[in-house]
């Protein structure tokens, strides 16, 4: 009996040990194994990058990192600079924090620092005479002791909530305000822009004024009639869309100016060719300008279904290279440039924004937005840079030839270039080297910007390609098991 009970123990032990060298037990000895290999390792990792502080940006507009253009600012800068976040401790303000700590990655001249404003109440007050509070940052040159204050209302954008009528912020602009504050605290020789008014040009919005204050370029508005003379202070004199014609008088003013190796911008609108003193002066610099708008026959150089809010060619060139094949530069309500055969040969000529070859001028009394067999077709410039050698100084002139170039939203939001070839125009202009063009990061969900033919291709996709598709597939199988 006792012999039978270990005959039965050693089949049992036989069989247990069996299973322990099965194939299944094999397999799944060998998946525990990589599987509680992979958790170790996602523990040891999770432990490096919270002891490390490493950190990801995973935002589709790099929140939470700095722009290409901040790093190429930050690398070449060869003066001692100090960046303090004043703030109490604990109180830091998370996106805030994760940028600015990042200003010293790049470049060992540059340092940062926290204080507390209430530790510390008159540290601002050695450098600055603002009215400091938290949430702000003060930017010093510690060789010159040229020092810029930056609030927390240049930090952030705020716009009146219309369902609460309270402001709230939408927008985050801390790298823009830091970066001008480097600059001008680097650099002795600010721009200064003369706005010429008196023939009704279009004001500049208080976004526009404050895009260019807050990048250290000084805008003065200037009516030539009472002046002998532009303003020897005057690196860019800049006309925007008027209304009425200038005097004979004031048309010599601007050419005397640029004469003397002056620089200016001019936003041209559909109204320009009625003005014919002006539009003399535009020829005299190689341009006719034609009468009518600007309309895209191809629907990929156009968006949200509408031919004149045009999306032009963007040439490769030292303005328009920071934004080219990055952001989308919008030219709407545009009148179309063609260059005069006839301009003297000493005017250099450069294409920067130039329409499609289907593109088409129709009258402003036109009554279709279709193209007719008697309106003009071809390739308009709608941006365009002019130099001419002036004794030992060079004119340069930039012209751009749409009514909303710089319209309040193109000019915030970062997904759109014109507020950054604007302000590459005045840095070019006025040589300002350690000059970048950082637009304010939207609070907002992202919105996919998309030109129509593009749109017009995902829809015909989504709502026809694909149901066919599942439909053909579905009937493919039906037909199949039937056969079977």
């Amino acid at each position: 009996m006792a012999e039978k009970e270990i005959t039965e123990k050693e089949k049992l032990g036989g069989r247990v040990k069996a299973s322990f060298e099965t194939r299944k037990f094999k397999g799944g000895a060998y998946a525990t194994l990589l599987s509680a290999i992979a958790v170790a390792l996602v523990i040891v990792v999770n432990l490096l990058v919270t002891k490390l502080d490493i950190q990801f940006d995973l935002t589709d507009d790099g929140k939470y990192s700095l722009d290409g253009e901040t790093i190429r600012l930050l690398k070449e800068i060869d003066e001692d600079i100090t960046v303090y976040y004043l703030v109490q401790s604990g109180n830091e303000i998370t996106y805030f924090d994760r940028l600015f700590t990042k200003y010293d990655d790049y470049n060992s001249h540059i340092k940062i620092e926290y204080k507390d404003p209430v530790l510390h109440p008159r540290f601002a007050s050695q450098y600055v005479e603002d009215n400091v509070t938290e949430q702000s940052f003060l930017v010093v040159n510690e060789e010159t002791g040229k020092a810029k204050y930056v609030p927390y209302s240049e930090a952030v954008v705020q716009e009146i909530n219309y369902n609460t009528f309270q402001m709230q912020a939408t927008g985050i602009s801390l790298e823009t305000g830091l970066n001008a504050a480097i600059q001008y605290v680097t650099n002795d020789d600010l721009p200064v822009l003369y706005n010429v008014q008196g023939h009704g040009e279009s004001s500049m919005s208080s976004k526009l004024s404050d895009y260019l204050t807050k990048n250290n370029i000084s805008v003065n508005d200037i009516r030539l009639v009472t002046q002998e003379a532009v303003p020897e202070d005057c690196d860019i004199l800049f006309i925007n869309q008027p209304q009425s014609d200038y005097m004979p008088e004031e048309i010599t003013m601007i050419k005397q100016y640029l004469a003397a190796g002056g620089d200016a911008i001019w936003i041209l609108d559909f109204v320009t060719p009625e003005l014919p003193n002006f539009m003399e002066l535009l020829a005299y610099y190689g341009m006719d300008v034609q009468e009518g708008l600007v309309l895209e026959g191809d629907s990929r150089h156009y968006m949200f279904q509408a031919p004149y809010v045009v999306l032009p060619t963007v040439y490769n060139t030292e303005i328009t290279n920071s934004v080219r094949g990055k952001k989308y530069v919008v030219m709407q309500s545009s009148t179309g440039i063609l260059l005069r055969e006839d301009k003297r040969d000493s005017l250099s000529i450069e294409k920067l924004l130039e329409t499609s070859e289907t593109s088409y001028i129709k009258p402003m009394q036109a009554e279709t937005l279709e193209k007719e067999d008697d309106d003009l077709q071809g390739r308009f410039c709608v941006g365009l840079k002019i130099t001419e050698q002036a004794g030992e100084e060079e004119m340069r002139i930039a012209v751009y030839s749409a009514k909303f170039f710089l319209d309040d939203t193109l000019v915030a939001n970062s997904s759109y270039g014109n507020g950054d070839i604007l302000l590459n125009t005045i840095n070019i202009f006025t040589e300002q080297e350690n000059a970048v063009a950082v637009a304010a990061k939207s609070l907002a969900e992202p919105q996919l910007t998309i030109a129509s033919a593009e749109a017009n291709r995902i829809a015909v996709t989504v709502a026809v390609i694909m149901p066919l598709c599942i439909i053909g597939i579905g009937i493919y199988v039906v037909v199949r098991r039937r056969k079977k």
